[in-house]
């Protein structure tokens, strides 16, 4: 049986688009706890395009959100979303690693590992 599901939707125009993409963007690279040249440096841009993103002035092209997300090593999807998790560096750098090599276990390891993750998530 198919649940028909109602969503409701916030009547958006561009400005309220760019405002929300420009807040993210501070929000990211204030927790970083980089300054706008800082990070204008790092993603190849102007400190003053990046003001003027932040304050929801202009708009990003999919080459600049490209930039962004590799940056900050997140989805497109965060630069429109209200709430994120934030890891440090150091987690992320974590969490890579294990990635990486988790294919190298059996699916029996692979059982254990989790059954300990799960234990230790308690």
């Amino acid at each position: 049986m198919n649940k028909k599901r109602n969503y409701y939707v916030a009547m958006l125009d561009g400005k309220k688009i760019k405002a929300i993409l420009g807040a993210k963007v501070k929000e990211l690279r204030s927790n970083k706890g980089l300054t706008q040249e800082q990070f204008a440096e790092n993603v190849g841009l102007q400190a003053q395009t990046i003001a003027t993103i932040e304050t929801g002035r202009s708009f990003i092209s999919a080459d600049v959100l490209a930039a962004f997300c590799n940056y900050f090593n997140v989805e497109p999807k965060i630069f429109l979303s209200k709430n994120i998790n934030y890891l440090p560096d150091e987690a992320v750098n974590y969490i890579n690693e294990i990635k990486r090599i988790l294919p190298s276990f059996s699916n029996e390891k692979l059982r254990e590992i989790y059954n300990i993750l799960l234990a230790m998530n308690k």
